[in-house]
């Protein structure tokens, strides 16, 4: 399976099995990758090396360097860096512990583990100090400073901002941290292509290490046990954890080049940043804030009145012992494994509405999750999963929460302080029309060729909840997922009796051991006998194919189709309108399963030919 990075980090992960000394009391972390031209203390670091309390780590302009801590947090060392570990204590009993670095010059990327869940990590540079929760955060040594999911502080100059997921600011020594905004063009790209090995470096990995056998057995040792994160315990507690927040940050900076190559750009800044006046219109365009465009359909074009409407899939990473169960349970003789998911996996499905307020260039979106049930395909289980999501905002007065450039381009944030069943949450919900055509996309999530619908919209969605309020029972949950919505069809008499039409465009899913996958879709409707022909090709690398069939209400559909390789989808959708049809476009949501623990959870969206 190939995907952006992840072979580069399988590689060096699997290494760690291969050398390294035995953990020492002074010992807080694994060089768990290395590149020429990296040392501790001024010693060369190798593969396996121990870092130690009050290390101090250089790196010259062909040296980086990749380091795993105890309590699973990973900090990635770009060229011409110096960084030193100032403080680091970690008690794995309580989860709880204190770390505190300093980098001196250069570029870091910081995966945040246990630790940063209590709000104790912080990393000092030459400009400010940014306190981390939960989270990622990029910054190029230069003032610039980027949170890639999470919540993050930065203060500066006796000033303090909040950086949520998606966000930037610049800082510079003895001023004040800009306002949060999005980061300027191609500021993620750079940086996460200078933490990849360059040409004919392979972070100190020989062939053939990054076999299945080595990669289980690195994670062991850098971990304290079997199924440890080798990427961060802020990461997705995931087989390949890396994977996913790979696709999340190609998607984030995807999306935010979108936004910075639009020539509505200093007005959504402005819009996101800002809080508009109350009770009345927005402020008139001035020189600074361009005009609306041909660009930007009017809501009479491309974005009819009124939300839209749609489905939500993906998957529940929890980082305590108490995630949910959903599998087969037992063993299986033949493949000697147990046809289980780990219990800190869980597919969750549920319902969206997209509001795209082009008035005030804002957006709003309502996502009601609940746990994915094998045996009760996309019905709210009570005494299960249930949980109400918000993004963003519409009308002219509050907090933005979110930017609307065009159609195809928009964004919200969760907003601030905001709580699900009493637990904060932290999000990202974007649009994957604009970007699903960026080559970081495309490349990350291979197969993605999207549906080219006039009225429906679909993209991905993160949410990270954390609730220390308990102590010892502390939760940790990240949803990483995507979602599509439609204009409703509006009543059953639009619904052909006769006739037939042909469907195409793509399914999207989060798959515990793939991040996401994409593949294509079809289906051939038969509106007389009221059934569906579906066919998902490619999602993977399996097909399937299968009869769906029209609910008592016509609008609706749904069934399960046969894939390879043993593995079901189960669909669940709905007509929705087009520019030319009543019925010109579907969307809906697909769950994935197999008898060997693989499962999924997704969307599909596909328009009338």
């Amino acid at each position: 399976m190939t995907r952006a990075g992840a072979h580069w980090i399988a590689m060096t992960a699997a290494t760690l099995a291969l050398g390294g000394t035995a953990v020492q009391a002074q010992q807080v972390g694994t060089a768990s990758a290395v590149n020429p031209a990296a040392t501790a203390n001024l010693k060369t670091i190798t593969i396996g090396q121990s870092i130690a309390h009050k290390e101090r780590i250089q790196t010259r302009s062909s040296g980086s360097v990749q380091l795993l801590f105890l309590d699973k947090t990973s900090m990635t060392i770009g060229p011409n860096s110096d960084l030193t570990i100032d403080e680091y204590v970690y008690d794995p009993n309580a989860n709880t512990g204190k770390l505190a670095a300093t980098l001196g010059k250069g570029a870091l990327r910081f995966v945040g583990g246990q630790i940063s869940h209590s709000g104790d990590a912080e990393i000092k540079t030459g400009t400010a100090l940014i306190g981390i929760r939960g989270g990622v955060m990029m910054t190029d040594g230069k003032g610039g400073i980027y949170a890639g999911y999470g919540r993050m502080t930065v203060s500066s100059g006796g000033q303090t901002v909040t950086l949520g997921a998606g966000e930037f600011t610049q800082t510079q020594a003895g001023g004040p941290p800009s306002p949060p905004g999005l980061p300027p063009p191609g500021f993620v790209q750079q940086l996460i292509a200078s933490f990849q090995s360059a040409a004919g470096q392979t972070g100190g990995t020989r062939a053939g290490s990054a076999s299945a056998k080595n990669v289980a057995a690195a994670e062991h040792k850098a971990t304290g046990s079997p199924g440890g994160l080798v990427a961060g315990s802020g990461a997705p507690p995931s087989p390949n954890p890396p994977t996913i927040i790979q696709q999340i940050n190609a998607i984030t900076s995807a999306f935010t080049e979108a936004i910075q190559t639009s020539n509505q750009v200093t007005g959504a800044q402005q819009i996101a940043n800002d809080h508009p006046p109350g009770g009345g219109d927005h402020p008139p365009p001035t020189n600074n804030i361009p005009p609306p465009t041909n660009n930007i359909p009017p809501p009479t074009n491309n974005n009819p009145p009124g939300p839209l409407r749609g489905y939500v899939g993906g998957l529940v990473y929890t980082d305590s012992s108490e995630g949910e169960y959903y599998s087969n349970h037992g063993e299986n003789s033949e493949h000697g494994v147990s046809h289980e998911v780990p219990p800190n996996v869980t597919p969750v499905t549920g319902t969206a509405e997209i509001t795209l307020d082009t008035a005030n260039r804002r957006v709003q979106a309502r996502l009601d999750t609940y746990r994915y049930d094998q045996n009760n395909p996309f019905t709210q289980l009570a005494e299960t999963m249930h949980e109400l999501f918000q993004f963003g905002s519409k009308g002219s007065t509050g907090p933005a929460d979110s930017v609307y450039v065009d159609h195809d381009n928009f964004y919200a944030n969760t907003p601030e302080n905001h709580e699900v069943n009493g637990t904060k949450v932290s999000g990202i919900l974007v649009s994957g029309n604009g970007i699903a055509a960026n080559p970081i996309v495309s490349e990350t999530i291979p197969n993605l060729t999207p549906c080219q619908c006039d009225y429906t919209r679909w993209g991905f969605w993160m949410a990270d909840e954390s609730d220390t309020s308990t102590g010892e029972s502390a939760s940790y949950k990240t949803t990483f997922g995507t979602w599509v919505a439609g204009r409703p069809v509006g009543s059953i008499g639009d619904v052909p009796t006769t006739g037939a039409a042909t469907y195409t465009g793509h399914v999207v899913a989060n798959v515990n051991n793939a991040g996401f996958v994409a593949g294509g879709f079809s289906n051939n409707v038969n509106f007389g006998a009221r059934t569906g022909a579906v066919s998902v090709t490619n999602l993977d690398g399996t097909n399937y194919s299968g009869t769906v069939n029209f609910n008592t209400d016509p609008r609706n559909f749904g069934g399960t189709i046969a894939g390879d390789n043993n593995r079901s989808m189960t669909l669940q959708g709905s007509f929705f309108q087009g520019a030319h049809s009543p019925v010109g476009e579907m969307g809906g949501r697909v769950a994935i399963s197999d008898p060997y623990g693989y499962v999924g959870s997704g969307i599909f969206a596909a328009t009338k030919q």
